[in-house]
């Protein structure tokens, strides 16, 4: 639960453009770093 904490304050802290642009952000972190 903590690294998802982690996760989604890092790609919220650098990601500008809204739902769409965190969207790639989270697959690549989700799916190819996990």
């Amino acid at each position: 639960m903590c690294s998802l904490f982690i996760t989604f304050l890092k790609i919220g802290a650098f990601t500008f453009g809204g739902g769409y642009a965190m969207i790639a952000l989270l697959e690549n972190e989700f799916v190819e770093k996990k």
